[in-house]
């Protein structure tokens, strides 16, 4: 098994930095695409990882610093698309929470993941299902709100609920209460740009569960 590297974002040649906006544009539709070139230029809040097998990346990881809550918001997360079912994506995870804490960054990771009660019957169901399990493999775990929709993005689409998953050191599954309303704010205030009063954020909030 070829053992893996990572990299970030401002340590790749050219080269590798297109490969890796290839294999974003891969794992990723265009409603839920942004713009790579803003992933890929980096700064203080943002931080963009990617796994390379010898010189060539095979995964990559695009995060956000959510300033004053301890927390990174896991924006893109995608393995090439002729490297899948291999079990790279749970082996880039591994080594994934470590490239953040020795750039700084805390471990405590929130992400969204497409709710199969809102997918189409069928295959697409199916997918949705499929990767929430391999994020519960990796030790994450769905938080209690079921309110949660993601706003539109790239201009082209409908807000689309979401489930929101995390894990951390010393909480993420068992966040609740207050803490979890906190982390929601932070993620459609930070990411989003959205104000706390925001029909979203309310709609959020009120789905707290426990």
């Amino acid at each position: 098994m070829d053992s893996l590297q990572v990299a970030r974002g401002a340590e790749l040649a050219p080269g590798q930095l297109a490969d890796v906006g290839v294999i974003y544009q891969q794992a990723f539709p265009p409603h839920l695409r942004v713009p790579f070139a803003g992933l890929a230029a980096g700064g203080p809040c943002n931080l963009l990882l990617a796994a390379l097998q010898g010189p060539v990346p095979v995964a990559f990881a695009a995060s956000m610093l959510l300033e004053e809550h301890g927390w990174v918001f896991l924006r893109y997360y995608g393995v090439a698309a002729a490297r899948r079912r291999r079990g790279l994506g749970l082996r880039f995870w591994r080594l994934l929470r470590p490239a953040l804490l020795e750039a700084g960054w805390p471990d405590r990771i929130v992400f969204e993941v497409e709710d199969p009660d809102h997918a189409q019957a069928g295959p697409a169901r199916g997918v949705c299902t499929g990767r929430i399990e391999f994020w519960r493999s990796c030790g994450c775990a769905l938080l209690p709100l079921r309110g949660y929709v993601m706003p539109d993005i790239s201009g082209v689409a409908q807000p689309e609920p979401m489930l929101l998953m995390a894990t951390g050191p010393d909480q993420g599954p068992g966040l609740q209460g207050a803490e979890l309303a906190a982390l929601v704010r932070a993620i459609y205030t930070g990411r989003y740009g959205l104000e706390s009063g925001d029909p979203l954020v309310v709609r959020a909030l009120a789905s707290i569960t426990g």
